[in-house]
This record gives structure tokens, C-alpha cells and sequence, in this order.
């Protein structure tokens, strides 16, 4: 099935949200890995931790109105936030083939719209961890119908500038003008060989 941009359903998950709660995850990511290098921390302490923190920070982004399009739906352990109208949660996982327990299970806040075939009924940031050195953490967008169904995807990575949609749409080609070529006069030529020959 084809994944469209999440903009495409509401308005409201533009790229500019997006891009704000997708730089709070990773920001809060790399923040709270890299002070944990103590010898009772492991892989168990360090991705509990970052979801804890992460969770307290969205309530709190949320909950500070710093964003009129961003507010709190329910503030437990299953955290969900609004972007505009659509209830939205997160997870550390993997964005195609999801394992977390709950990755699919909707609280009452995350359940306001109809089961539906073709449209997203549950969306879900799900920060991907990199899996080389020399590959970094994305955050993906991603929305769900009512089969578990990928309809929709958006992501950010930190070294991509730009934020794109997943999909198979192409964009449309821009009309280069040709380039300006004009001959070398001759006598400007030899000028510029006589200079160089001076200068040896």
C-alpha cells in the first residue's frame, strides 16, 4: 500500500511540527546517552532512561503552550500528545517491523477516529537507533490503519536539512536555463599564456 505524506490526511502535521517534536526526541536522546558512561549503565538503563526523559519532556512541551498546535491528551506511561486534532504517541523501535508490546494498542486519547481501511487511525514518532558508528538516529512519522497498515510516512534525520515525505511521488523537474558558453578570444588567450610564463 502506498505511504503518503502525513500532511496529506491533516493539515495541521506539517513539516515545521513534525520537525519540532522529532528535534526534542533526539536532542533529549543524545543528552541523556551520552551522560550515562558509568559502569552500572547498560543498554536496559540507558533506553529506560531516555524514554522517561523524553515522556517528561513532552508533557512538559506540551503542557507549557509554547506551541499553540501542540497540546496534552493523556500523561501516562503511554504518554499521547495532540499535534492539532491528531492524538500522537512515541516509541523507540523499529519503523518496519515494530516490536514494542503497545506499539498498536490504543489508550482512549489515542482513540478518536473510526476504524477506517485506507486512512491512518493511529500515528506514532518512532525514534530508529543507528545501527553503525557511522549512521545516526532518524525519527520516523508514521501512520497506521485500522490492519496495522503503513498508509503514511514522514521522517528527519539530523544531517538531512530538508524534510521530506516517504512516498513514491517525484517531484516536479526544474527548468534549467541553458548555460551562458561564449568563444575565448584569442588575443586574450595568449595574453593570459605570456602572464603565466612570466611567472615561472
Amino acid at each position: 500500500m502506498l505511504a503518503t505524506s502525513s500532511s496529506h490526511y491533516y493539515a495541521e502535521l506539517s513539516d515545521e511540527a513534525l520537525r519540532v517534536v522529532a528535534v526534542a526526541l533526539l536532542d533529549m536522546r543524545y543528552a541523556t546517552l551520552s551522560e550515562m558512561h558509568s559502569p552500572y549503565d547498560d543498554n536496559y538503563t540507558r533506553e529506560s532512561t531516555v524514554f522517561g526523559r523524553s515522556r517528561n519532556m513532552l508533557i512538559e512541551l506540551a503542557t507549557s503552550r509554547k506551541y499553540s498546535w501542540m497540546t496534552l491528551a493523556h500523561a501516562g506511561l503511554d504518554v499521547t500528545f495532540n499535534i492539532g486534532r491528531v492524538p500522537c504517541r512515541f516509541f523507540r523501535d523499529d519503523p518496519e517491523d515494530p516490536e514494542k508490546a503497545g506499539f498498536f494498542r490504543r489508550n482512549l486519547s489515542d482513540s478518536l477516529f473510526a476504524e477506517d481501511e485506507a486512512a491512518p487511525v493511529m500515528w506514532r514518532f518512532v525514534v530508529e537507533k543507528a545501527m553503525t558508528a557511522d549512521d545516526e538516529d532518524r525519527v520516523h512519522f508514521v501512520g497506521y490503519n485500522v490492519f496495522q497498515e503503513k498508509v503514511a510516512q514522514w521522517m528527519y534525520r539530523p544531517s538531512t536539512p530538508t524534510l521530506h515525505s516517504v512516498d513514491r511521488e517525484v517531484p516536479p523537474a526544474v527548468i534549467l536555463q541553458p548555460a551562458l558558453v561564449k568563444l575565448r578570444d584569442e588575443s586574450v588567450e595568449e595574453e593570459d599564456q605570456q602572464q603565466v610564463g612570466n611567472e615561472r
